[in-house]
């Protein structure tokens, strides 16, 4: 963005919508302060807006960004106790203030139907990032998440497809330490950590091996993941931890750090962090 843009622009939004003129101009002249001390001042980096559509540029910009997600409670919580983690003050900056949104995609086949809406609703830019559960059984597993991403890819939309089974998987031992009744889940806990980490990655975290009362149940697909796993374990893990994990993760997350999700695996944090900046682009 150069200086003569920047002046446009801010005609354009005193002139249109004067509310937000001050706002976008300082942001705008922010920006362009930043690219120069980063030295990405240049061709490269420089968005060419053109004149005739400065107003549909000016539109999108004044529609909230939006996350397209299966569940907005769920991954709500998800999303924001990771981005409070990490420090990423815009994202909840963004999500606060109503600049970004999270869009209910639904299961099933609807996640890129609903994505497709979203993007129809920007003229130029669409300021749009989706995010899908793996609902992987094993490491490596190609799942239906995988072909839906595909589909969301091809709209143009950045799109992150979890490497563990669900958002659950990502929970520290810390936070689940504190789900339901101590004496029920701190033995439930201890066999937890005799997985190992590919084994936790794709344990059904809400629900386990079935119900407490019940012969366990292990997926066929899983039989070769968890064949080591010693009897006392496999009843052990039966239950689960129940269906509010992730509210639990966001109501502890400003006692989080990174370390406690690097405890899950080395690459873990790597990839919430990118994940964080796949949903920063958008804002």
């Amino acid at each position: 963005m150069t200086p003569d843009v920047i002046d446009q622009a801010g005609i354009y939004f005193t002139n249109h919508v004067p509310e937000l003129a001050r706002t976008y101009s300082e942001l705008a002249e922010k920006s362009m302060v930043a690219a120069a001390w980063s030295g990405r001042l240049d061709s490269a980096a420089t968005v060419q807006v053109e004149a005739d559509k400065l107003k549909d540029y000016v539109d999108d910009l004044c529609r909230p960004a939006l996350i397209v997600v299966e569940d907005e409670n769920s991954d709500g919580f998800f999303i924001r106790a990771i981005a409070r983690t990490f420090g990423a003050k815009r994202v909840l900056e963004a999500l606060t203030k109503g600049w970004l949104e999270l869009q209910h995609g639904g299961g099933g086949g609807s996640l890129p139907r609903i994505t497709s809406a979203a993007v129809e609703k920007y003229r130029v830019r669409p300021r749009v990032v989706a995010i899908l559960d793996s609902d992987r059984m094993v490491p490596g597993q190609r799942t239906d998440s995988h072909r839906k991403a595909e589909e969301i890819q091809n709209l143009g939309v950045d799109t992150h497809v979890l490497e563990m089974r669900e958002a659950e998987n990502y929970t520290p031992n810390r936070v689940l330490i504190t789900i339901g009744k101590r004496i029920e889940t701190y033995p439930r806990l201890s066999h937890l950590k005799r997985l190992s980490k590919e084994q936790r990655a794709h344990y059904d975290m809400k629900f386990g091996f079935g119900s407490t009362d019940k012969q366990p149940k292990i997926p066929q697909e899983q039989a070769e993941l968890y064949k080591n796993l010693g009897i006392s374990v496999i009843l052990g893990l039966r239950g689960g931890f129940g269906k509010h994990i992730l509210s639990k993760l966001e109501e502890m997350s400003p006692n989080l750090t990174p370390r406690d999700f690097e405890s899950l695996g080395d690459e873990v944090a790597s990839e919430l962090r990118s994940l964080l900046n796949k949903i920063s682009s958008v804002i």
